[in-house]
């Protein structure tokens, strides 16, 4: 349970994180500018990105190919957000459960 606690504050971490890149950059160019969450992971790690990639456009079963392109377009600090939140809400249930 601590392990996956740590996992949900991880993510949240990274969506505050990708929010205040979002808003430097922001700031920098004059105008409103977010990284969708394929930005970030190619900035990040773009060998894994390619493999992920390549994966949903040619592995991928039919029905999952479109959502995973359109959660690759939302902003990343909306993805890491939702996964962190939804990690620490399972959790919140779980333990409450007992």
């Amino acid at each position: 349970m601590v392990v996956f606690r740590l996992i949900g504050l991880l993510f949240i971490i990274a969506a505050l994180m990708a929010l205040g890149s979002d808003a430097l950059l922001s700031l920098e160019k004059s105008e409103v500018t977010m990284r969708s969450f394929a930005e970030l992971w190619a900035l990040v790690n773009q060998s894994s990105y390619d493999a992920v990639a390549g994966w949903v456009s040619s592995g991928a079963p039919e029905g999952l190919v479109g959502p995973i392109n359109t959660v690759f377009t939302y902003p990343a600090w909306a993805v890491l957000g939702v996964i962190g939140i939804v990690l620490a809400g399972l959790l919140a249930l779980l333990r409450r459960g007992d």
